[in-house]
């Protein structure tokens, strides 16, 4: 199995890698976690194990991963030691207005040819529903956050929607470019009644 995505999203680099990273965090975007627990203490960093549950065809599915690839705020790896043997990769690209998020999922499924197959479209569909669900908490957490500084490593440009007077859109709109450029076009008709009077 080989499942790619990517998603656009409205937030720093540094706020997506926190919570991608974060296993106790991953029942709040992923859909296919129900449970994850961090085994040991302290940061996470390579080599940090978790535990997670979920469910692959109606069915609980515990499984153990492991961090195999970290370097904040951008590539993200983990592998699995049990359960479906995955290998699950998140790279993060800063782009104008926030953070470019792909993700590439390879291994088995179980289930056999058919179960396998079955599985892998379900967890194709709940790959993309999971990336919305990211971004959509990715930037709650950024506006809570915004301090009108960017973060460091992040795009300057990606902090203009999340001042409080900017009217929110959905992920991936221009609605916070159009905001801004009426904002511009304001500040230039005052500019130009100033040099009026």
């Amino acid at each position: 199995m080989q499942l790619e995505a990517s998603q656009e999203i409205r937030a720093p680099a540094p706020v997506v890698f926190a919570l991608i990273s974060t296993p106790e965090r991953l029942p709040q975007w992923n859909r296919s976690v129900s449970q994850a627990h961090r085994l040991g203490s302290g940061p996470v960093a390579l080599g940090s194990r978790a535990t997670m549950v979920g469910l692959v065809l109606g069915r609980p599915l515990a499984s153990e991963t492991e961090v195999v690839g970290f370097e904040p705020p951008r590539w993200f790896e983990t592998r699995a030691l049990s359960g479906p043997p995955l290998l699950t990769t998140f790279r993060l690209e800063v782009v104008p207005y926030g953070t470019r998020l792909r993700v590439a999922v390879s291994g088995e499924v179980p289930g056999g040819r058919v179960g396998g197959f079955v599985a892998e479209r379900i967890l194709r569909t709940q790959l993309g529903e999971s990336l919305r669900q990211l971004a959509a908490l990715c930037e709650h957490e950024a506006r809570q956050a915004a301090t009108g500084e960017p973060q460091e490593g992040s795009d300057p440009a990606c902090w203009l929607h999340l001042q409080p007077d900017v009217a929110e859109g959905p992920s991936g709109t221009d609605a916070a470019a159009e905001t801004g450029a009426d904002k511009a076009d304001k500040a230039d008709k005052a500019d130009k009644k100033l040099e009026r009077d």
